[in-house]
């Protein structure tokens, strides 16, 4: 009897044990997934429709998943893709999943005037980690295929009849001489119309020769913070054109070849003009990054990009140079200015 009780407390004990095994296990897996992280990138890609009309526009949608804090490398939205024209683009994203991860979604409209099968080529991505390592992946290629708005089995069009003979009413050498008229008449058009441009571009190019370098400069940024290229994910088109924007004004206000030189030369040049530290640095700093962007494919964080453009204002209303007081007979009246550009048209 006592062996039977024995017995049973054991396979009692074996239950409970076993229940407790199971209990543990089911609660320990939600939390491994928790602390898993993703740390792959996907690309993955979508038509709204296969097959259209030439001319049709038709929606190209990419899906990019990548890891929490990786700095993706976005191709330039240019005004083609693989041989379809760009009718408007928008990137949305990113926006963080409940798994740890970014998801970026990149719509394109698109249209193409050839007809037959066109592919829209794999797209290729690549991030880069936190701890430095790189991360790539490709989509799929997607092949559309384009018909004409003329159907292959119409019936209802025909081949053109053989060309019937007018009699000439009118004698030939009056068409000479009136083909002749119309190319002298449109020379003569041509021609006004090149001088009137000519002396309109010289106008321009003289009054904005008056102008301080810093006033040039300060347009150009306004104008390039009106293109949006940041919004639009051209990070590398921006910081070309802001470098540029930055030389150009360097070159003017120190009177040196700022376009031609390494961003290493510029700051030896700047320094030998005994400028001030902290001015070199914030020169040095703005110039390094936009190299870093557009030669090592570098893309810096949402913060510094949308301060680029105040950075470089800060550059030159810095350095730009102090308007000195002068007297009535030195000071150049805006008269004066106008005049020597009427000057001008009449030379050109």
């Amino acid at each position: 009897m006592k062996v039977m009780e024995l017995s049973s407390v054991r396979c009692r004990y074996r239950l409970r044990l076993l229940v407790g095994i199971i209990f543990c296990l089911a609660y320990a897996r939600p939390v491994v997934a928790q602390q898993n992280r993703t740390d792959s990138l996907s690309v993955t890609v979508a038509v709204d429709q296969e097959r259209i009309t030439i001319g049709d526009a038709f929606q190209y949608v990419v899906t990019v998943v990548s890891p929490l804090e990786a700095a993706i490398r976005w191709p330039d939205a240019g005004k083609t893709l693989d041989g379809f024209d760009i009718l408007s683009f928008d990137h949305d994203g990113p926006y963080i999943l409940p798994d740890g991860t970014h998801v970026d979604t990149l719509r394109y409209a698109l249209t193409i005037y050839t007809t037959g099968v066109q592919n829209i080529l794999p797209l290729s991505l690549s991030c880069i980690l936190e701890d430095g390592s790189e991360l790539f992946a490709v989509s799929d290629s997607i092949p559309i295929t384009i018909v004409s708005v003329i159907d292959d089995e119409a019936t209802d069009i025909r081949d053109l009849k053989t060309p019937v003979d007018i009699p000439a009413s009118i004698p030939w050498y009056i068409w000479v001489a009136g083909g002749v008229g119309l190319i002298l008449l449109a020379g003569v058009i041509w021609f006004i119309i090149r001088r009137r441009r000519q002396r309109d571009e010289a106008v321009e190019a003289f009054v904005d020769s008056v102008r301080p370098p810093h006033e040039r400069a300060l347009d150009e940024l306004d104008q390039l913070a009106r293109f949006q290229w940041l919004a639009q994910g051209r990070v590398k088109t921006h910081y070309t054109a802001l470098s540029e924007i930055l030389r150009r004004y360097l070159s003017a206000r120190y009177k040196i070849a700022a376009m031609e030189f390494t961003t290493t030369e510029l700051m030896v040049a700047i320094r030998r003009l005994e400028t001030p530290y902290d001015q070199v640095q914030s020169i040095n700093r703005l110039l390094q990054e936009s190299d870093m962007v557009k030669f090592a494919k570098f893309t810096p964080e949402p913060d510094p990009q949308s301060q680029s453009i105040q950075n470089a204002r800060g550059i030159i209303e810095q350095t730009r140079l102090v308007e000195v007081e002068t007297t009535d007979s030195d000071e150049t009246s805006t008269g004066e200015v106008i005049a020597k550009a009427e000057d001008v048209k009449h030379e050109t």
